[in-house]
């Protein structure tokens, strides 16, 4: 008898030990936790992991222009194409114009040489904008002399395509 007291002790035990989230009823709960930042931010939304197929967009315009094939990189580029330069210009080009200025940058090299430290795609769900974000560390070599450079990238695409750098 005491055995059998013993053994329903352990079920009565274990069951009331059970893992609230073992109870599959059904129903779930997606709680969403605002955060209040602590400064203002211009560039307001909502961030969720982005499509990978962006990321391998970004890559392979980027191998195509370290490569120097800047015909091959326009094929990624949207039929216009924003770019913020680290100095603070701004150009907002034609496709056209945005392969002109490429060839221009690219031209001015003998080689170029590049590798990735991180690559992330990250969309804003609140505008609907995809970006990639990537760190690069790139060598641009110019008559001899060598310009070494460790990048931190975004890119917002459309439809795929590069909209803006």
């Amino acid at each position: 008898m005491k055995k059998m007291f013993f053994a329903i002790g352990v079920v009565l035990f274990m069951w009331s030990c059970k893992n609230p989230a073992d109870n599959k009823t059904g129903e779930t709960t997606n709680v969403k936790k605002t955060v209040e930042l602590p400064l203002s931010v211009g560039y307001k939304g909502e961030a969720a992991i982005g499509k990978q197929e962006n990321i391998v967009a970004v890559m392979n315009w980027n191998k195509h222009m370290i490569a120097g094939h800047v015909d091959s990189a326009a094929a990624f580029i949207a039929d216009s194409m924003l770019v913020n330069l680290a100095d603070g210009s701004t150009f907002n080009l034609s496709h056209d114009s945005a392969i002109a200025m490429l060839k221009g940058w690219r031209g001015s090299m003998d080689s170029a040489k590049q590798s990735y430290g991180a690559v992330i795609a990250v969309d804003n769900t609140t505008a609907g904008d995809e970006w990639v974000i990537q760190w690069t560390d790139e060598s641009y070599f110019r008559k001899g002399k060598e310009e070494h450079v460790m990048l931190s990238e975004s890119y917002r695409l459309k439809n795929g395509k590069i909209r803006q750098v």
